[in-house]
């Protein structure tokens, strides 16, 4: 509204100002004629120094038309005045000495409410100046009609500022409609409403933001049920080997007289229950540890060939109980700045994996390679595989395809996601490809260079 009256009050102003110094400017155009024919027919008559004879003229044009006339003869003396002062009296003012030079001139007093026209009587044949003639007038005139000009330009702006007041009070309602009802959804989101959606029509930015809103509270609701279902998964877990300690324990207080042997095999029950409890907490710290952003790595230049052949060489036993032969092929050396400790956690999950869920006298393949800007591993294993359904899944915190082969294995359902929170903190990632019954692929892929931003 500002943007809009501002402007028009100025243009206003500039018309009036305009239409004002026309006026004036015609005023004096006009003055100036009645004073040229005055004077040249002071000069065919011979009137300029005969009083009766001017009189008798100036009666006859019409003084009514002036507020003042005033004839002054070549020593500036004043040989008529329509108003009776100053008949008979020098008048040696500046524009009438410029006059008597044959140069006409004139001014306005707005002040002063006057307008006047000073001008030579001259002889244009002889180039001789005989007198001077000064016309007064009034400037009420101009004044009127600049007033009435004025009202009606205020009018007209008053009724252009109601105009504009109604047409931006109504257009400001239908733009802020759509935010207040956004900026209602929001307080209810605010107060815990993650189930609240927001639908606004007709506007495409507030639409956008509307979608964008929606798609927020769909990802904050899935992480809360995320977040709900890990608490749920860690209770279950770190109860789980609680209570087969308790029950055996009991099993143990019910038989004093238990022999020997089966205080034996109880205890070694307990015990691993007890290091289960021990791998699912550590599995746990390992992972809090790697969520928190201000976890630093301690990058150093890394050769993965060398990594992984130590981790296949650590990891052999356990692939030689099953019979799991592992191979790992190397197209080329390859060094990347990585966190070694990190990278070789991840890379130990993986092909822990591939032995504990590969069948028997299966077979394992790594194969490491590498272009200009990413180093890429494969982890390829002839194992159970995974259902369809399940493969999105495998990365979420105590997942498992099968609980009851993962007990058997000794899983914690924290492996993979650990794999995924390590090598995503090295802008990389990680995918999972398989098929039930044969087999699965895990593909790695991390930047060979730390990106530059985390090097300053």
């Amino acid at each position: 509204m500002v943007v809009s009256i501002i402007p028009l009050i100025l243009l206003s102003n500039i018309l009036i100002n305009s239409l004002e110094n026309y006026y004036v400017k015609e005023k004096t155009k006009s003055m100036f004629r009645q004073a040229n024919i005055i004077a040249t027919n002071i000069m065919v008559k011979g009137f300029l120094n005969e009083s009766s004879g001017i009189n008798d003229y100036v009666s006859v044009i019409g003084s009514q038309d002036f507020e003042r006339i005033i004839i002054l003869d070549q020593r500036s003396t004043v040989t008529f005045d329509s108003n009776e002062i100053d008949t008979g009296k020098a008048y040696a003012a500046e524009e009438v000495i410029d006059a008597l030079k044959g140069n006409s001139s004139s001014f306005v007093k707005k002040k002063k409410n006057i307008v006047r026209v000073i001008t030579p009587v001259k002889d244009e044949k002889l180039n001789e100046v005989y007198g001077v003639i000064i016309l007064t007038s009034s400037y009420e005139d101009i004044n009127n009609s600049i007033s009435s000009q004025r009202s009606i330009s205020y009018l007209i702006l008053l009724a252009l500022f109601i105009l504009i007041l109604t047409l931006s009070y109504n257009f400001s309602g239908l733009i802020t409609k759509p935010f207040k009802k956004l900026l209602v959804s929001i307080n209810k989101i605010t107060d815990g409403n993650l189930d609240e959606k927001i639908v606004i029509k007709g506007n495409n930015e507030i639409e956008e933001i509307g979608t964008a809103i929606n798609q927020m509270t769909n990802k904050l609701e899935q992480i809360d049920e995320s977040r709900r279902q890990f608490v749920a998964n860690v209770s279950h877990e770190l109860k789980t080997p609680l209570s087969s300690v308790k029950v055996l324990a009991e099993s143990l207080l019910m038989q004093p007289d238990a022999p020997k042997e089966l205080y034996k095999e109880f205890f070694e029950d307990i015990s691993n229950e007890i290091e289960r409890e021990t791998t699912i907490i550590n599995d746990l710290l390992t992972l809090v540890t790697l969520d928190k952003n201000e976890n630093e790595l301690n990058v150093s230049e890394t050769n993965l060939n060398l990594l992984i052949e130590s981790i296949l060489k650590r990891l052999k036993p356990l692939a030689d109980i099953k019979g799991v032969e592992m191979v790992f092929e190397s197209y080329r050396e390859v060094i990347a700045e990585v966190d070694e400790t990190k990278i070789s956690l991840a890379l130990t999950n993986l092909i822990e994996n591939s032995i504990k869920y590969n069948k028997e006298y299966g077979n394992i393949v790594v194969k490491l390679n590498s272009d200009y800007e990413n180093a890429q591993i494969f982890v390829i294993d002839t194992g159970i595989g995974i259902p369809k359904e399940s493969v999105n899944k495998v990365f979420q915190r105590f997942y498992r395809v099968d609980k009851t082969r993962s007990r058997e294995t000794g899983g914690t359902g924290l492996g993979l996601s650990i794999t995924q929170q390590a090598i995503l903190m090295h802008h990389g990632f990680i995918r999972c490809n398989s098929e039930l019954d044969s087999g699965t692929t895990f593909e790695v892929s991390l930047p060979l260079k730390r990106p530059i931003s985390e090097n300053i």
